[in-house]
């Protein structure tokens, strides 16, 4: 009795370690922290996954994944903000401690493997399903959206989630069958409603790289004449969004002869008419014929949410104000705000700047954020606020403190106070609460450990197809894939939940999922 409950928790020992930590991974930060003790006492509880440990050691392909750990650790001999750089050493330890413990664990069985990444899809689609009832019952902004998730991280577990069900879209369960193109169907529209810029981009070349990955799959198969056709498909409706947006929203502006504006209003105010900031909305030049003062009272008569010029956040009730009578083509003063409809005020209460906007789907919304974004760059060159044109702003600073440290960087620890000094040094105009680091990894970590890191970094990347050490290419491939587009525009290994999803499911295809050919060599033998 005592070895049969024995055999069976060194069973599921794994299995249900891993399941916690892929809960962890959608759900919980702390169980995600939590699981990865259980899976170090897991190894440690028996004789073969501790041999299996420190064999891990002397495996080319798990000493090359956690060499970036190490050259991040070497990256502290040269830093001098060294509480900073234990903190980033803390943050990264999944990517040490990971590759190692899932080697020593060893690969699980196929059909448990499968199991373990489907009832991770499962987690998505249930916090998908939540966030989404709670969205409808108590709308927010969309970026809030997902519970506890960032909206770009969880675009990113909804894209892998979305491979995998097509990756074991193969599987013979009947339940599986009849709910694999519901679930695609409602992450797809999930990650539609949640405007992440990053899903979209993933999700599009996502769609021109699986015909590739799955070529011996679809040619043999009726896909290979629906594809296409949605891909036709797909590409026609994000042109088409595009330029709606851009020719309905952003057209070049009505000629305006200035010499000619009226100088008051009805009521004999003066005008404000700037003829130099030429931000416009459908056409219509934002800072002429404004008047403030009139404006406001006029809206505080109309509206339940008043405009108080001494609360901080009036600047931008005052702007949306601005911008939404604009976009109507009214003068910004008391005759304006009058001939508001009550759905226009409702609008602006709720934080809309277009009159349009209302009446866009989620994507044609990011596409016009997008679009303004670098409408007001190229008028104000004020990335301030602004996630895209910022960015623009990280990365030219980044490329200045590269040029300074081209060979190991800064130091781990003083990355932070690097991007601080180089703002100032650069005159940057984006406003302090915005000055933040590169938001591309590759940058990232060439500002802190120089092009010596950045080698390593690629090096650790590409490894696993050096050593032929993939058990399952294709799934491997649409994980890297993603995770790959995913560094191009954000730090994905500076957040816990970033680390966690790369140590993770990078250990877990590696070295968890068993080797396809011997999985079946194995079948074979049994059968026989």
């Amino acid at each position: 009795m005592e070895v049969q409950k024995a055999n069976r928790f060194h069973q599921w020992k794994y299995p249900v370690v891993i399941g916690l930590m892929l809960t962890g991974l959608v759900f919980s930060k702390w169980l995600l922290s939590v699981s990865q003790f259980f899976l170090l006492f897991a190894v440690l509880s028996d004789k073969t996954s501790r041999k299996k440990l420190t064999e891990a050691f002397q495996s080319p392909l798990v000493l090359s994944l956690i060499s970036i750990y190490v050259i991040h650790l070497a990256g502290m001999l040269w830093t001098s903000d060294m509480k900073y750089g234990f903190k980033d050493l803390q943050n990264k330890l999944p990517m040490l401690a990971l590759p190692v413990l899932f080697y020593a664990a060893g690969p699980l069985k196929k059909n448990t493997a499968i199991h373990l990444l489907l009832f991770f899809t499962f987690n998505v689609f249930l916090l998908s399903a939540v966030s989404l009832i709670n969205y409808y019952l108590s709308p927010e902004t969309t970026k809030h959206i997902v519970i506890g998730q960032s909206h770009i991280r969880f675009s990113l577990l909804i894209c892998l989630s979305i491979i995998i069900l097509i990756h074991f879209s193969d599987l013979k369960y009947k339940w599986y069958i009849y709910t694999i193109i519901p679930l695609i169907a409602f992450l797809l529209f999930f990650l539609f409603i949640l405007e992440s810029f990053t899903g979209y981009v993933v999700l599009v070349f996502l769609l021109f790289a699986l015909p590739l990955i799955y070529y011996d799959f679809i040619r043999k198969r009726k896909w290979r004449f629906i594809l296409p056709l949605i891909m036709l498909a797909v590409f026609t409706l994000a042109l088409t969004g595009f330029l709606n947006v851009k020719n309905s929203c952003f057209p070049k502006p009505k000629e305006s002869n200035f010499s000619t504006l009226p100088k008051q209003t009805i009521n004999g105010n003066y005008y404000i008419h700037d003829t130099i900031s030429l931000l416009s909305e459908n056409g219509y030049y934002m800072y002429i014929n404004l008047s403030v003062p009139e404006m406001i009272p006029a809206w505080n008569n109309r509206s339940k949410l008043k405009i108080d010029e001494s609360d901080s956040t009036s600047a931008e009730r005052i702007n949306i104000l601005t911008r939404y009578l604009t976009s109507k083509g009214l003068s910004k003063d008391s005759a304006g705000v009058m001939q508001l409809s009550k759905k226009d005020i409702k609008n602006i209460e709720q934080g809309y700047s277009n009159y349009l906007l209302p009446d866009f789907d989620p994507y044609r919304k990011r596409i016009y954020r997008f679009l303004w974004e670098l409408h007001y760059y190229n008028m104000t060159g004020d990335p301030s606020g602004h996630s895209l044109t910022q960015r623009f702003e990280y990365w030219i600073t980044a490329a200045s403190i590269i040029q300074q440290h081209p060979a190991f960087g800064c130091g781990t620890g003083d990355i932070n106070n690097a991007f601080k000094q180089q703002y100032q040094k650069n005159n940057s105009k984006l406003k302090k609460e915005y000055r933040l680091r590169s938001h591309n990894q590759f940058l990232s970590i060439t500002v802190a450990l120089g092009f010596a890191g950045l080698l390593v970094f690629v090096f650790s990347l590409a490894a696993p197809f050096l050593f032929r050490k993939i058990p399952d290419y294709k799934l491997y491939l649409g994980f890297i894939f993603i995770f790959l587009l995913s560094l191009l525009n954000e730090d994905t290994l500076e957040t816990q939940v970033g680390v966690t999803f790369y140590a993770l499911f990078n250990s877990f295809l590696l070295f968890i999922l068993p080797n396809k050919n011997k999985s079946e060599n194995e079948k074979a033998r049994a059968e026989n």
